[in-house]
């Protein structure tokens, strides 16, 4: 599925009909995230996630101003049912500019990784968590892993305008020549102002 604009929510419904072979064991989400993704983690917080975030988090850089490289949110989830939707919610940086007629940027997102962390007990299970991924302290490093292997994801990909790279140059010389007439605007008004106060102080004097 794809969607287009900058914010949308992913959802990942995760059948659980099993969970109580695994009454000791911790579940877990695990999304890989293109570098053009943000996620906030105060929003995370109100929506009463309980997850870790490995990468970039200033929220206000554009994709010219992030390295190309993916962040990685693990979210822990609490198995209540036999079916658990985890919702995240996405936001989008804005893109390079590019040529052509309303250029746009697909973003396309990996699918999550659904899995139990289990306790070293568990010796039969032999799964293991992507290579790239990083380390986190919500994972025991003694744990044992089993991956789901029927989840479902919302929506796999963005898809998003981005600026036109020919139009860069009229878009720099309209914000110089607000930027300046904004600031002669604002010197024109305190002038006015210290005048009138200065005219003011003369006659109660």
């Amino acid at each position: 599925m794809q969607v287009k604009g900058f914010h949308s929510t992913l959802s990942t419904s995760i059948p659980l009909h099993a969970r109580h072979e695994y009454a000791a064991c911790n579940l877990f989400v695990l999304h890989e995230l293109p570098a053009d993704i943000i996620i906030d983690s105060f929003e995370l917080n109100d929506h009463g996630l309980s997850f870790q975030f490995v990468g970039n988090t200033n929220l206000e850089l554009p994709m010219s101003g992030v390295a190309n490289e993916s962040g990685w949110l693990l979210v822990a989830v609490k198995p209540e049912a036999d079916l658990i939707v985890v919702d995240v919610p996405l936001h989008v940086r804005y893109g390079v500019p590019q040529e052509g007629h309303d250029p746009r940027h697909i973003i396309q997102l990996p699918p999550p990784t659904c899995f139990w962390a289990c306790p070293s007990s568990y010796k039969s299970l032999h799964s293991t968590l992507p290579s790239q991924s990083p380390k986190f302290h919500l994972l025991n490093s003694s744990a044992q892993f089993e991956i789901f292997q029927h989840t479902t994801s919302s929506f796999l990909s963005f898809d998003i305008p981005v600026g036109n790279i020919n139009h860069t140059l009229y878009i720099e010389l309209c914000t110089v020549t607000v930027t300046l007439l904004a600031f002669v605007y604002v010197v024109q008004h305190c002038w006015t102002i210290s005048k009138t106060l200065y005219y003011v102080h003369l006659k109660m004097q």
